[in-house]
């Protein structure tokens, strides 16, 4: 994903599926920075109804913990991460009973040996102890997604294909798949082919995010050296990466599901969020992108299953890696390294 940012800053971008439209911030706010001086972070996740963010940094290993505007000096955890290319510690979420049962969980490349792990701890003190490993993948310098998300109790977890096109049309392995298993690493009896694999043909998804208070699960992922996609997930399809697709097409195997929106032009799209927060004018399923720094916000029909229009909200003019909704209720965004928020002047 990091390296495809030098080709996407070379021209122009393009949504084929849905036109951009550009708009801005909601009167009255100002983007401030949080936390400034940071150490490549990645990923955060914040404790509701707390001033406590949790947050990964890719390329150090380390889980750290924020207080209000103060860094612990002390990491929740210092995993020891491969960070070649895009391996490192990527993803982390919380279990949606995190104020009872304090777990949570860390996506990361593990050192030795080099493999993908989501390892949960249980949060005592600001220190994340009892890991206990929930799945174990394929890992390699490119493709290897990173992210996690809980909807409707289930624990969703995106996987590139590790640089190989045909894993993501093989329903038998977990590479190029978007995961589902339960919050211990169980696989659910509902899931369509068996094993943890919720749907397939994906190249490499770094962006995850669901709708409150329901199961719908929102994915964005990097293409080639064109389409970067933007889809809204459904069980069992197939969205179309694997040997000999074509750009601009719907894909290669059964039934190919074309994205919501298609970047025909790379902009390296990285998490999504849903926020929810005080910002009226931007609530809503938002993204982040690399190649350009931009903030995204996706507006979604009533049933939030089709995009109407894809909103160009900020231009951060750096790389984006997260966007999620905050302490104080506001829109918070990571760059490579700040935490930055959106705010009332």
């Amino acid at each position: 994903m990091f390296r495809r940012a030098v080709v996407a800053s070379l021209v122009v971008a393009i949504v084929t599926t849905v036109a951009p439209t550009a708009t801005a911030l909601p009167r009255g706010t100002k983007v401030r920075t949080y936390k400034g001086n940071l150490s490549s972070p990645i990923d955060m996740a914040w404790v509701r109804g707390t001033k406590k963010i949790f947050f990964t940094e890719k390329n150090t290993g380390r889980v750290r913990v924020m207080k209000g505007r103060k860094l612990l000096s002390r990491p929740c955890v210092d995993l020891p991460v491969s960070n070649d290319g895009e391996q490192g510690a990527l993803g982390i979420t919380l279990h949606p009973r995190y104020r009872k049962n304090h777990y949570l969980y860390v996506y990361y490349t593990d050192s030795s040996p080099v493999v993908n792990r989501v390892a949960r701890f249980t949060v005592r003190n600001n220190r994340c102890r009892n890991k206990k490993n929930i799945i174990t993948l394929g890992a390699a310098t490119i493709h290897n997604g990173g992210q996690l998300e809980f909807a409707g109790g289930k624990l969703y977890i995106s996987i590139g294909e590790i640089g190989d096109p045909a894993h993501s049309q093989n329903t038998n392995n977990n590479l190029g798949k978007i995961l589902r298993v339960n919050a211990n690493g169980t696989i659910p009896k509902s899931n369509p082919f068996g094993n943890a694999v919720w749907s397939y043909g994906h190249r490499n998804p770094f962006g995850l995010a669901h709708k409150p208070g329901t199961s719908k699960v929102y994915e964005t992922e990097n293409g080639p050296q064109c389409d970067d996609e933007m889809n809204v997930i459904v069980k069992g399809r197939n969205y179309g990466w694997g040997p000999g697709y074509d750009c601009g097409t719907a894909g290669v195997g059964p039934n190919p599901k074309p994205p919501e929106v298609r970047w025909s032009r790379v902009i390296v799209p990285t998490d999504l969020g849903w926020y929810s927060g005080k910002l009226k004018g931007v609530r809503g399923l938002l993204g982040a992108d690399y190649g350009d720094g931009r903030l995204h916000r996706f507006v979604l029909n009533d049933r939030g299953t089709r995009v109407k229009k894809d909103q160009i909200i900020y231009n951060a003019g750096t790389a984006l890696f997260d966007v999620a909704h905050g302490p104080g209720g506001w829109l918070y965004f990571l760059t490579g390294n700040a935490i930055k928020r959106v705010v009332k002047r």
